[in-house]
């Protein structure tokens, strides 16, 4: 339980000024704190581990925070989650869109349900300043990718076809 809370507390003062693109500009911490829930809460998740790479998994991509922080803060396995599900930035976003359609096939159970939390949190809160276009090629890469997780949990596969939905829904009405 230490942990967690160690990891609530790095990944709150490592996004501090982060806001959410969608969700109205609020703190970015709220969704690392949603995909935790809703591995916690769905896919019934009590491994702390797992927990705590879900609310650090944004720290290396969007953070100063470094992996060797994090390999002595919380571990090999930790520190494995998270890269599994860190974007390298340093390629386009199409070449990371592609990188994680790759990797998500052979990815574990482990990483494959933090990246489908991930993926629910997301596409309930698309920005709303994204245009059609932007907006359709973001949800037809997303379920490429959550689609590929579905068989971790079927409970999360469930809230992410429903929120998807209702952003399909959305988008039709613009």
């Amino acid at each position: 339980m230490n942990k967690l809370l160690k990891a609530l507390s790095i990944a709150s003062i490592a996004h501090k000024d982060q806001k959410r693109k969608g969700d109205g500009g609020a703190p970015y911490i709220n969704h690392l704190i949603e995909v935790a829930y809703l591995l916690s809460e769905y896919a019934q998740i009590n491994d702390c581990r797992v927990l705590e790479a879900a609310i650090l998994h944004d720290v290396l991509e969007d953070t100063a925070i470094q992996k060797e922080t994090l390999l002595e803060e919380f571990g090999q396995v930790v520190l494995f989650y998270i890269e599994s599900v860190t974007d390298d930035k340093t390629l386009s976003l199409s070449e990371r869109r592609e990188a994680q359609l790759r990797h998500i096939s052979a990815a574990s159970m482990e990483v494959k349900l933090i990246k489908l939390a991930d993926h629910c949190s997301n596409v309930a809160s698309i920005p709303p300043d994204w245009d059609r276009a932007r907006v359709v090629e973001y949800l037809e890469w997303s379920y490429q990718v959550a689609s590929k997780c579905f068989v971790a949990n079927e409970n999360l596969e469930k809230i992410y076809v429903s929120r998807f939905a209702a952003s399909m829904k959305v988008l039709e009405s613009v």
